[in-house]
């Protein structure tokens, strides 16, 4: 997008919405925190639905609403603090079950500085299961051909760890549906390098694919394998239950 790109009125099938990194919310690097990139496409994902009308407060009338089933976020740099970013978000294509949205990331400069996918289901509230997402017309009117120059998310088989950690679901994990929010995991996923580590390098890629829903007091188990240098399969899960996998690949500064 260029500095003086003309944004798209709501509704349309290109939606773009701009913050600013304010002080309290950068990291220790003075950067837009991955978990905080993560929250604003949602929210974003969450306006464009809403200016089509098929958004949270028109499906939770019927007790359904969307859900966030994968998520692929790669950056060339993150956003500094003080900064003004903007995401634009589309979509790319969907199906019965699934939904296909892109995003853009744009820094300051009106450069691009990343790229994110991510998959979405509708699920209805009562029953637990998918509704059929042929129904929702709007998306078909407006699946647009617009470049999204990262790959699509890639395979996390068993990861082995023989020394997780342990996370216990407390209060501030859960949301207003009562299990744990998707970017708590994140955040839990993100806290097993130290800090060291992130002085060093930075998330070039993280993916999550989430599984099933953790509720308050299930007891956590992070685990975290490197598969090639700076390339590490993660997981969460309990004894019986596996709740997401994921993936960081981190470069250096």
């Amino acid at each position: 997008m260029k500095e003086n790109q003309e944004i798209p009125e709501a509704g349309g099938p290109l939606y773009t919405h701009s913050y600013t990194v304010e002080p309290a919310e950068g990291n220790a690097q003075q950067e837009l925190p991955l978990p905080l990139l993560a929250k604003r496409i949602l929210e974003v994902a969450t306006l464009h639905a809403e200016s089509w009308g098929i958004g949270y407060s028109d499906l939770i009338k019927s007790r359904q609403v969307w859900v966030l089933s994968r998520l692929s976020i790669e950056m060339t740099r993150y956003p500094r603090i003080h900064e003004r970013y903007t995401l634009e978000t589309w979509i790319e294509g969907y199906n019965k079950h699934f939904s296909s949205r892109n995003f853009a990331i744009y820094g300051g400069d009106g450069a691009p500085c990343g790229y994110a996918r991510t998959i979405w289901v509708v699920i209805n509230l009562d029953t637990r299961t998918s509704v059929d997402i042929g129904q929702i017309e709007h998306i078909a009117r407006n699946i647009i051909d617009h470049p999204c120059s990262i790959a699509r998310q890639s395979r996390v088989r068993e990861v082995h760890d023989d020394n997780p950690h342990t996370h216990r679901v407390g209060y501030i994990d859960i949301d207003l549906n009562r299990h744990v929010n998707s970017v708590k995991y994140i955040e839990h996923l993100l806290d097993l390098f130290d800090l060291d580590r992130y002085d060093r390098q930075r998330v070039h890629r993280f993916e999550i694919s989430y599984a099933n829903e953790a509720r308050y007091g299930t007891p956590l188990q992070l685990l975290k394998e490197e598969e090639s240098p700076d390339n590490f399969a993660l997981e969460i899960c309990d004894d019986q239950t596996v709740y997401c996998k994921g993936r960081i690949i981190f470069e250096n500064r």
